[in-house]
């Protein structure tokens, strides 16, 4: 039986989808229209994320939601792309770097693409979208640091390529995309060359081509992006 991944077009969803392609295992790719908030509906929040967010991977009769932990669950179900040997240091390598960007780095993007959750006028947005820019900086300074410690590369783990750098490859093109007029552009890729090789690295995987094909998102997809062609309601919730 075949997975069910619940997506819309260069959501979080693009990193589940890239793994999957990498994992070359079956699935259905499921489009969830966001302009008409299907997502937000009584039965989808029932049957697969209570939160009303995309993605959800459907595997079986279980249901599994938020970006992290879809990933780690297909690297564990098959034993790919990650170190397995539980408490052993890759490992704890691989969780502590997946959790950062989980919960501080892509956190922050998504305080950047809605800054209107948070505050409402004009000078509080912009003063919000100011501050967590910053921070998004300083976590990229930490990555690339961290990634200049492997000589061997490309891959945020060295020479393995791991559910990290599907992940990190995503949220580096959401944040040289989004929001429009605040965002990080391409610029920021040039003065991360460890970044930058990691990028171009996974630009280059078939899966990736792939995905990015069906998520109607055009090469160059992480060093010099651009939006899909899609009208904005379906690429971005309000």
């Amino acid at each position: 039986m075949s997975y069910k991944l619940y997506s819309a077009p260069d959501s979080a969803n693009i990193v589940i989808h890239m793994i999957l392609e990498q994992l070359e295992v079956e699935f259905d790719l499921l489009w969830v229209d966001r302009s008409l908030k299907e997502h937000k509906g009584a039965q989808y929040r029932q049957q697969l994320n209570p939160q009303g967010l995309i993605p959800v991977l459907v595997d079986a009769d279980t249901a599994v939601f938020e970006t992290a932990a879809i990933a780690l669950y297909l690297s564990e179900k098959h034993q790919q792309l990650g170190p397995q040997e539980a408490g052993s240091a890759e490992r704890s390598r691989l969780l502590q770097w997946l959790f950062y960007l989980s919960n501080t780095l892509h956190a922050d993007l998504r305080v950047q693409f809605y800054p209107h959750r948070h505050v409402s006028d004009g000078a509080a947005i912009a003063a919000l979208l100011e501050g967590t820019q910053s921070r998004v900086l300083r976590h990229f300074e930490l990555i690339e640091a961290e990634l200049e410690k492997s000589e061997a590369g490309p891959w945020f783990l060295g020479e393995d390529l791991s559910i990290l750098d599907f992940y990190l490859g995503a949220l580096c093109r959401w944040s040289m995309l989004y929001p429009t007029g605040s965002a990080l552009g391409i610029g920021f890729v040039n003065s991360n060359p460890c970044l930058r090789r990691l990028l171009a690295a996974l630009e280059e995987l078939p899966g990736v081509q792939r995905a990015m094909g069906l998520q109607t998102i055009k090469a160059p997809f992480f060093l010099a992006p651009t939006p899909p062609d899609l009208p904005p309601e379906q690429v971005s919730a309000s």
